[in-house]
């Protein structure tokens, strides 16, 4: 029997090993949870679905029903809570009648809290109300003789915006003023005479509180008379 050198059979010794560990590796699927410096592409109809552990759907983004046409699928994006109930829509469930997609969210009754308008332009819902028209004839507004400052308006909100955007017409004699306060403290700038009081500030009261808005006159000598009416208060984004 032919002598085998001791060096050959460690070296062929390596390489068994080294086989076994690129089968190995052959066989091992790397980590897919991760994108680095890429993006992911889905299409040809695919679509990402978000599921909870109970295999209920909490993101659907792709391709959904129902089709806009025989030849036609529609694109579009759900999110729902962890209940099941729907919480955004990027979808419409009539593309014969209603092609283009609202942007709707929904509360946890079904109902649509906030959409946009697919047919035109602006918001759908909610429905904001408008500031009522006003007397024209300023002698039907709150005037004041007073030469301190006196409330003669007065009423509550709720803050839901970071700013408040005001608007008051104010008549009378040189030297009068009028403001606005909310929760007693004077928001924005002193009005005057000759001029509507305008002016968008911020609002110093945490989200959904309630407070107190305040208009107050007075003038400058006794015997005048300032006349105001308050045309719009408004929150605004920040």
């Amino acid at each position: 029997m032919a002598i085998i050198p001791t060096d050959l059979l460690d070296r062929i010794r390596d390489l068994e090993r080294q086989v076994r560990d690129l089968m190995g590796s052959a066989n091992t699927n790397p980590a897919l949870n991760q994108i680095s410096g890429g993006e992911v592409v889905i299409g040809d109809g695919g679509r990402l679905r978000v599921r909870t552990a109970s295999g209920e759907d909490l993101l659907y983004l792709g391709q959904v029903e129902p089709d806009r046409d025989a030849q036609t699928a529609q694109q579009g994006l759900l999110v729902r809570r962890d209940d099941g109930s729907l919480a955004l829509t990027v979808w419409t469930g009539t593309p014969d009648t209603l092609p283009v997609q609202p942007v709707q969210i929904f509360d946890r009754k079904g109902n649509v809290v906030v959409a946009d308008d697919a047919r035109q332009r602006g918001l759908a819902r909610p429905y904001i109300p408008y500031p009522l028209p006003e007397p024209v004839a300023s002698a039907r507004w709150e005037s004041t003789g007073a030469t301190t400052w006196t409330t003669l308006y007065r009423g509550p909100g709720i803050a839901q915006h970071p700013r408040v955007h005001c608007r008051i017409a104010v008549e009378g004699a040189a030297g009068a003023q009028v403001r606005l306060l909310v929760d007693g403290a004077q928001v924005g700038p002193v009005g005057a005479p000759g001029a509507e009081l305008v002016f968008t500030e911020p609002l110093a009261a945490a989200y959904s509180a309630t407070v107190t808005f305040e208009v107050q006159a007075k003038v400058a000598t006794a015997g005048d008379t300032v006349r105001c009416h308050p045309l719009a208060l408004y929150g605004v984004q920040s």
